[in-house]
């Protein structure tokens, strides 16, 4: 543990990715969002959740810099805890509002999506699912969130051909449900948790069951091992394009 902070208050609990500078989504952060959400789910004390990063980011995805390197065994394991990741927080019984306070860039964009109510910060940061541009397959976890949560012509644009946006674009394409200022993004976030606090707990979980309910169940079934890219995940396309986007900068 470490990577990331959680605070409660009152009904409301908050929980901050602290993984400086970018919050990109290595092992150890990938495993504990799933380990927290997972925990968090599991306290019926917990009315409702606020997910925010630390810093100009709310995430910026897989971590580049580490990432394209792992050897077989790494690569299972970050697959797998993706998998855990984003299904622990697209499955949690409780209401997840998402203060998305900067860049949210693939899986770091997928994650936000993973929540409930997404507000973001009106600041010029960028989103998208760049996944294609760097050469990293999607997995099932990713794809079934995002195949749910946006329409299936953004969905196309974007998984296809892996361009990022602007806040405001993304909040046009539906990543985002409403936009606050910066110094407002806080008060809002908890705002909107603490009123859906106040939904009947069952029956919010049951809803989200429901709705979310075949997703769900293939997002289990990849964690019950029945995901492909456990076979490979990686290439050295990977390897290549991921050191090219570094260079770049982007």
């Amino acid at each position: 543990m470490g990577l990331i902070d959680v605070e409660r208050h009152g009904r409301v609990t908050v929980v901050t990715l602290k993984y400086p500078p970018a919050n990109a989504m290595n092992i150890a952060l990938t495993e504990e969002i799933g380990s927290v959400f997972r925990d968090l789910g599991n306290d019926h004390s917990v009315r409702s959740i606020v997910l925010t990063g630390q810093g100009k980011s709310f995430c910026a995805g897989v971590d580049l810099k580490t990432v394209p390197s792992f050897g077989p065994a790494d690569q299972r394991r970050m697959v797998h805890a993706l998998n855990r990741a984003f299904h622990a927080v697209y499955s949690c019984p409780v209401p997840v509002v998402g203060a998305i306070n900067g860049h949210a860039i693939a899986g770091g964009l997928v994650l936000a999506l993973c929540c409930d109510w997404r507000i973001a910060a009106n600041t010029a940061f960028l989103t998208g699912l760049t996944e294609v541009r760097v050469g990293v397959p999607y997995p099932v976890s990713a794809l079934e969130v995002t195949r749910q949560e946006l329409r299936p012509e953004i969905v196309r644009r974007m998984v296809l051909f892996g361009r990022n946006m602007t806040a405001q674009a993304g909040l046009e394409a539906g990543l985002f449900d409403e936009m606050v200022e910066p110094d407002a993004l806080s008060e809002r976030a908890m705002a909107a948790a603490d009123e859906f606090s106040a939904l009947p707990q069952a029956a919010f979980a049951a809803s989200k069951r429901q709705l979310r309910g075949k997703a769900c169940e293939m997002m289990e079934a990849a964690i019950a091992c029945t995901e492909p890219l456990l076979k490979g995940w990686l290439s050295s396309e990977t390897v290549e394009a991921a050191a090219a986007v570094l260079a770049r900068g982007a």
